[in-house]
């Protein structure tokens, strides 16, 4: 079970609001604890709906966006002071911190020959049948021991993996011997894609928790050759996003499996040249992943900046402004960008913590930096 939709467990707790927030009491020491009101509310609506994921969704219910880096604080703090249990929450979050994680080579073992149905799986699911058939034809399913590393950073081996079975971790590589988590994988997860699609080096390191059953598909030279066919039109838009996302000085830094669902939950969308995608001060109910061409942004009828391809916008009136766009966006040329509805954008955040984390920070600053110009 994803760490997002597992239930809590927290210390039997009494709750005292005041003006300003208020009062968490544990009840077995009798320790008090002073929370803003953020976090006050969080922590009231968390003991009632169970789950992270249902704590967002009962906000995005009342129409209150949350935000997600004041929920990761608290969720720090809960663990910290030993009222949240979950042995799962206290590993992820010991994990975010920068230390040496122990595996073992990677060793596999020909898996149950089971037969998978292209439309149980991820990525799969979006191609045409003939074309899902000829790459699960080249697959193969293996057993994969735990704390086994199936991909390793910088390597160039271009296969794609989906977890049938089982868990895995997916660590950003600092140096040698340390590794940061940023995401776990749970039963029916996509791996490896970017370097099966753009033949680029590995992203980040991906190593089982417990023993798991992956699908490995070959990659073939022909493949290259099916990107560029109107058969393999998914195939293609599939590889725009990736190089989008690629070229994009956030999200490259971000390895792409943590990022698979968000690019899933979106739709691809095609606007000719000086169209205006939305308008400053309208409500606004998405946000956009610029795939080709450029985007201007201006704010009460000046122009302040100019986005390319991979850059991220839209996010700030769904996380941070109250539903208000704070700029205006027009295309300069012809473009095709991923639009993610609010429902879509919030569920897949809502899975994620620390891609959430991230896209807020990332909002954050934008709203900093707009101050500033004012």
């Amino acid at each position: 079970m994803k760490l997002e939709k597992e239930l809590v467990q927290l210390k039997p707790l009494q709750l005292s609001p005041s003006g300003d927030g208020g009062t968490v009491t544990v009840l077995e020491t009798r320790q008090s604890f002073r929370l803003n009101s953020l976090h006050y509310s969080y922590l009231d609506v968390l003991r009632n709906s169970g789950s992270i994921e249902g704590l967002i969704q009962f906000f995005l219910g009342q129409g209150w966006l949350v935000s997600f880096r004041e929920l990761y604080s608290l969720l720090q703090f809960l663990i910290e002071e030993g009222i949240l249990t979950n042995a799962s929450f206290k590993n992820y979050f010991s994990g975010l911190a920068p230390k040496e994680v122990r595996f073992q080579s990677a060793s596999f073992t020909p898996g149950a020959g089971t037969s998978v149905r292209a439309e149980d799986l991820p990525f799969f699911r979006s191609l045409e049948p003939q074309l899902a058939q000829f790459l699960l034809q080249k697959s193969e399913r293996l057993r994969v021991p735990a704390n086994t590393r199936i991909t390793q950073a910088g390597q160039q081996d271009r296969d794609l993996y989906i977890l049938l079975k089982g868990h895995a971790s997916i660590y950003r590589v600092l140096d040698e011997k340390r590794r940061q988590l940023v995401a776990t994988l749970s039963s029916r997860s996509i791996f490896g894609e970017r370097s099966f699609l753009l033949n680029q080096p590995r992203t980040a390191d991906v190593i089982t928790t417990m023993d798991c059953e992956v699908l490995r598909v070959r990659h073939l030279p022909e493949f290259d050759q099916l990107i560029k066919t109107d058969k393999a039109q998914s195939l293609q838009h599939r590889f725009w996003v990736l190089q989008a996302l690629a070229s994009s000085p956030f999200f490259k830094d971000l390895p792409n499996e943590s990022l698979d669902s968000l690019i899933f939950s979106g739709t691809l969308k095609q606007a000719p040249a000086h169209q205006t995608l939305f308008q400053e001060g309208q409500p606004g109910n998405a946000c956009y992943i610029l795939v080709q061409g450029n985007v201007v942004i201006s704010q009460r009828g000046k122009n302040i900046n100019v986005l390319g391809q991979g850059s991220c916008f839209g996010e700030i009136s769904l996380l941070m402004s109250g539903g208000q766009r704070t700029a205006t966006v027009t295309t300069q040329q012809d473009s095709v960008f991923l639009e993610i509805g609010q429902q879509n954008f919030y569920r897949v955040l809502s899975q994620n913590l620390f891609l959430a984390k991230e896209i807020e920070t990332l909002a954050h600053q934008r709203l900093q930096s707009d101050a500033l110009r004012k």
